[in-house]
């Protein structure tokens, strides 16, 4: 599979839109130019009322890539954040 842009390149914090993953479905994200110090790709889950619980860290300058996997009894519908960053970063999925 291809990488596609999720966040698309800046230096500003910014949320990527919400997707679905079906039970045992995974997305791999990262970012280039790669994350440095104090830079990171957090994850959110999306709650029944439709607000969102910050699930932790998926990905940061010790490590590069993180995997979204859903492993509830159904479809999960999650976002992903990036941080303040230097140099202007782009966010992909794969």
């Amino acid at each position: 599979m291809a990488s596609a842009i999720y966040i698309t390149s800046g230096t500003a914090a910014a949320t990527g839109a919400d997707f679905p993953l079906s039970s045992g479905t995974s997305r791999l994200f990262y970012c280039k130019p790669a994350l440095g110090s104090n830079e990171s790709l957090t994850l959110d889950i999306k709650n029944a009322d439709g607000t969102y619980t910050q699930v932790g860290t998926l990905a940061n300058s010790g490590n590069q890539a993180g995997t979204v996997t859903a492993t509830g009894a159904g479809a999960s519908t999650f976002r992903v954040s990036r941080s303040t960053v230097s140099p202007a970063k782009t966010v992909y999925f794969d």
